[in-house]
C-alpha cells in the first residue's frame, strides 16, 4: 500500500507525500498552514492508495473546522470510513494561531 492524504478546506487543498510501501499504518509528520475563514466550515480528509494508473480511496472523514481551532488545539484520532464502514483512523494534531499572531510566528509540527 502506498498511502497519501488530501485535505480540503474551502478552496484550499493540501496533499501529503506518498508513503511508498508504508502498509496500513503510515506516518506522515507533515505540517499544513490552513487559512481559516470561518470555523464553522467543514474540512474533508481523504486517504488514498496510489496505484500505477490511478489512486484508490481507502476512506475519508469530514468534520467541522472548529474541531481543529480550539484554544488548546487538538490531538485526537478521527475514524475514516469507506462506503459507511470503518476503514481505520487518522491522527490529527493542530495548533490554533488567531489572525493577530505576531509576525515572528513560526508554525509547529502537526500530524505526528
Amino acid at each position: 500500500m502506498d498511502p497519501y492524504c488530501i485535505l480540503k478546506v474551502r478552496e484550499q487543498i493540501f496533499k501529503t507525500f506518498i508513503k511508498e510501501s508504508a502498509g496500513k499504518a503510515p506516518v506522515w509528520n507533515e505540517t499544513f498552514d490552513i487559512d481559516v475563514k470561518y470555523i464553522g466550515d467543514d474540512f474533508h480528509l481523504t486517504v488514498l492508495d496510489k496505484d500505477v494508473t490511478c489512486s484508490d480511496t481507502v476512506g475519508s472523514v469530514q468534520s467541522k473546522l472548529s474541531a481543529l481551532c480550539g484554544p488548546d488545539g487538538l490531538d485526537d484520532w478521527f475514524e475514516i470510513q469507506n462506503k459507511g464502514k470503518s476503514a481505520g483512523h487518522v491522527h490529527l494534531i493542530s495548533k490554533w494561531f488567531p489572525v493577530d499572531t505576531p509576525s515572528d510566528y513560526h508554525p509547529m509540527d502537526m500530524g505526528q
